[in-house]
Parts: structure tokens; C-alpha cells; sequence
């Protein structure tokens, strides 16, 4: 079995309740099906919950985070992560985006991918 290839681009983001809900598309550039389950973001100034997702991503899907983002309009947020667990076939991934957010003019969050790693769980190198 083949580690996962993911991509994920920001499509919106809107205001809600004081956060911002955040919606991704996430492709699956790989050949087999991918099982999303959850999806976090663990940077103090990009942060959300544990979100269970349970959404298999054939070519692609879009899925929504609420993230609480703390910057200013024009600041930016580097090294943030959005961190996916992913199951194929029966092996669990997972699969970090690190992410630079800038915060526009308005105070709007545009998220930019800018490297992916995937790491099987439970396995480790000697």
C-alpha cells in the first residue's frame, strides 16, 4: 500500500460567531480511495478542535474547519498546520499541510498551502 498524495487548496472563508469557517477542497491525487476521519489545526494563532469527518475523497470533496485566528488585518500567521488523519485500505496517515495565513486588508483570512508531508501512524524509524 502507497502513502496517500493530498492536496489542499482554500476555497472561502467566513465570519462566524467570532471564528472563521474555513472551506478546503482536498483532492486526492493518488490511486486509491481515502478515507478522511478528522481534521485539526494545533497553532496557538490557528487553531481549532478535533473535527470528526468520516468523508471518503474519490478525486476530491470540500470540508469545512472553524479556526479561531488571531491576526490583525495585513498580519500573517506562518507555520500553521492543518493536520488530516486519513485511512487507506487499512492503514492510518497523516497527512500536514503547512500553511501561511495572511489576513487581508478587511480582516479576511487567505490560508496558502505551502509544503505536505505524510506520515503513517504508529510506525517509527530506528
Amino acid at each position: 500500500m502507497s502513502e496517500p498524495v493530498l492536496k489542499l487548496e482554500s476555497r472561502d472563508a467566513v465570519r462566524v460567531n467570532g471564528s472563521w469557517r474555513v472551506r478546503w477542497r482536498v483532492t486526492n491525487a493518488g490511486s486509491d480511495h481515502v478515507r478522511l476521519v478528522a481534521v485539526r489545526a494545533p497553532h496557538s494563532r490557528f487553531r481549532s478542535d478535533p473535527i470528526d469527518l468520516n468523508v471518503v475523497a474519490v478525486e476530491s470533496v470540500n470540508v469545512e474547519q472553524t479556526l479561531r485566528i488571531e491576526a490583525a488585518p495585513g498580519e500573517e500567521v506562518e507555520n500553521a498546520f492543518v493536520i488530516f488523519v486519513v485511512v487507506t485500505d487499512h492503514e492510518t496517515w497523516r497527512v500536514l499541510f503547512r500553511v501561511r495565513v495572511r489576513m487581508g486588508a478587511d480582516g479576511t483570512p487567505a490560508p496558502l498551502v505551502e509544503a505536505a508531508s505524510t506520515h503513517r501512524v504508529g510506525f517509527t524509524e530506528a
